[in-house]
């Protein structure tokens, strides 16, 4: 095949990609208006912007210390207008990231776990699995869990999760530098009530090892958001990362991107069969998940009492 054939070749394939895109996000418009009026969980948002302390640290050692860290992937707001990190570059070469997109994943998952412990997390032990700056951490503090254990990879993401938790006061939650493949109860002290696995599948090589690592950790519920491979059938899709920044795997290697029913298959096959795939209700969401691209998971935990 000639090189002019190969190129009107590549291009087709990226026209027809472009063609069924467009036609998942229009279904999944349609899905989301037919939803409107069925029944749900009701709607409910973060604390946003976060507290501030009047104990915590000054505005001039808060940009002292956010200074020390050139990217951020979380843009963080609280009361009274102060911003971390205040540049609009918080990702490097990604371009940097909006403080909407979190508190719209937030508005898309979280009522639905509220909606299985009451509405709140009073009295439960919360494991954050890859915390990065603490953003879901500190949510979870604020919606009355007993205690938040946030753990991530990247110590200068453990430092930007200190200095947010400082800002906000917010007790009972506890940064820990540690590697994923390194969790286990022994190390973090027991199970957790609730394990939020988010956004991070799909930066490690062997996602049915990571998903039952997590299991072991979990005693009632587990939440689970990752980035996909489209496609029908169960897959897992190869690819190569470098840890170039914050968004980045930690450490260079293969990762996976599983497809939505390789990750159904994997649930069972770990003995976790009853879960809901958290269903689309608002076009108010990151592009990703309109197309089909990302995905959430409520997961229940079998024998949850003898654990």
């Amino acid at each position: 095949m000639s090189r002019a054939a190969r190129g009107v070749r590549r291009q087709l394939r990226h026209l027809l990609a472009r063609v069924a895109e467009r036609e998942r996000v229009w279904r999944n418009h349609n899905r989301i208006a037919a939803r409107r009026a069925q029944p749900g969980p009701p709607a409910l948002g973060p604390v946003w912007p976060l507290p501030r302390s009047p104990h915590g640290p000054t505005d001039a050692e808060v940009l002292a210390r956010a200074g020390r860290h050139p990217f951020w992937f979380h843009p963080f707001e609280f009361d009274g207008g102060l911003r971390l990190p205040g540049r609009p570059e918080a990702i490097g070469r990604r371009g940097g990231a909006s403080a909407a997109r979190a508190l719209q994943r937030f508005r898309h998952f979280m009522p639905w776990l509220l909606a299985e412990t009451g509405g709140d997390l009073r009295g439960r032990r919360v494991l954050d699995i890859a915390c990065n700056a603490g953003f879901w951490s500190i949510q979870c503090a604020l919606l009355g869990a007993a205690e938040v254990l946030g753990f991530d990879a990247r110590p200068d993401l453990i430092e930007q999760a200190n200095l947010v938790k400082a800002i906000a006061g917010v007790e009972r939650v506890t940064f820990r530098l540690l590697d994923f493949w390194q969790m286990d109860r022994e190390t973090l002290g027991g199970p957790f009530d609730v394990v939020l696995n988010l956004g991070l599948l799909y930066h490690l090589p062997d996602p049915l090892g990571a998903l039952e690592r997590t299991r072991g950790m979990a005693r009632e519920h587990i939440l689970l958001d990752t980035a996909l491979h489209v496609a029908r059938a169960p897959l897992l899709l190869l690819r190569w990362e470098e840890p170039e920044d914050i968004a980045s795997a930690a450490r260079p290697g293969i990762v996976t991107h599983p497809t939505k029913r390789a990750v159904e298959l994997m649930l069972r096959h770990l003995g976790l069969t009853d879960f809901l795939e958290v269903p689309l209700r608002s076009a108010d969401l990151p592009p990703t998940y309109l197309r089909d691209k990302r995905a959430s998971w409520l997961i229940r935990v079998p024998d949850a009492r003898g654990s």
